[in-house]
């Protein structure tokens, strides 16, 4: 009896250094959380950045369990106290983090919360440990949603809805960028929108629609460079292309083929120049 009790008491002991290792593992975690912009036009993929570094000498395994996700997020908008309502909960692929390991990774808030309306939107991420109820929370990082201003817009009918299909500017980091919106024009619910391009003030944008009443844009980019991009009626960008002047006048017109460039050319860069990307939305 003697031998079970001091074997039992063992045990008591090795589980409570066992948890008692996890527990100090787990508090030598740093999260941090940051937007990928802080600025968005309202029914953009609102985007952010968790990084998680792994001081221990441990490795931790982040896994999802049936109806609990290893990272919740707290979405709350400026002036509204009841919060932002969660559509769906989004499955986060599982993490291992070996000892002294950095993972950052790119997640999406809108459409898994309901951002509907213009505000500055505040999020924190909690991260649940795999014991289920170590958490470990993360700094508050703020995004800017705002609908822009109008450059142009049309009210089309598709799957049964009544639209109003537009293009937008919005000054972003001190360069004027133009995205593509389409909202319910009955409800005033916005559905979807994109980036479709830099815009430079030297040529206004034109802007048309085609049979499908995809949105069609040409807008002048840079002093030797023009962006056309489509957009469907669910606010997804479908087509994005850097192109360069070939003579001419630069228009964008409609034909019985469809809709087309008129003095431009797609844009071949030389060897060795890099691209550069003015958001994580902008890559083609």
């Amino acid at each position: 009896m003697k031998t079970i009790s001091k074997m039992k008491s063992l045990l008591v002991v090795a589980w409570g250094l066992t948890m008692a290792a996890l527990s100090c593992a787990y508090g030598q975690l740093d999260v941090k959380l940051e937007p990928v912009r802080r600025d968005y036009v309202l029914g953009e993929d609102v985007c952010f950045k968790l990084t998680i570094v792994n001081h221990t000498d441990s490795s931790i395994a982040l896994t999802n369990t049936p109806g609990r996700c290893w990272l919740y997020l707290d979405v709350m908008r400026s002036g509204d106290m009841t919060g932002v309502t969660q559509n769906s909960v989004p499955r986060y692929p599982n993490l291992t983090l070996t000892p002294g390991s950095r993972r950052t990774c790119e997640f999406k808030v809108q459409p898994y919360y309901d951002i509907v309306h213009e505000g500055v939107y505040r999020v924190i991420a909690t991260i649940r440990l795999p014991d289920m109820s170590t958490t470990y929370t993360s700094n508050a990082a703020s995004v800017n949603v705002s609908n822009g201003g109008e450059v142009q817009s049309f009210r089309v009918q598709a799957r049964g809805q009544n639209l109003l299909v537009s293009l937008r500017l919005l000054a972003i980091n001190g360069k004027s960028l133009l995205f593509g919106q389409v909202k319910n024009a009955d409800t005033q619910i916005v559905q979807g929108a994109c980036f479709m391009g830099q815009f430079l003030s030297f040529m206004r944008p034109r802007v048309l629609l085609d049979r499908a009443q995809n949105l069609h844009m040409l807008c002048q980019s840079t002093p030797k460079l023009f962006t056309y991009a489509v957009m469907d009626t669910y606010g997804r960008r479908r087509e994005y292309k850097v192109m360069q002047q070939t003579g001419g006048f630069v228009d964008l017109v409609s034909t019985g083929g469809g809709i087309r460039c008129v003095g431009v050319a797609p844009y071949t860069k030389p060897k060795g120049e890099k691209v550069k990307y003015h958001s994580a939305t902008e890559r083609p």
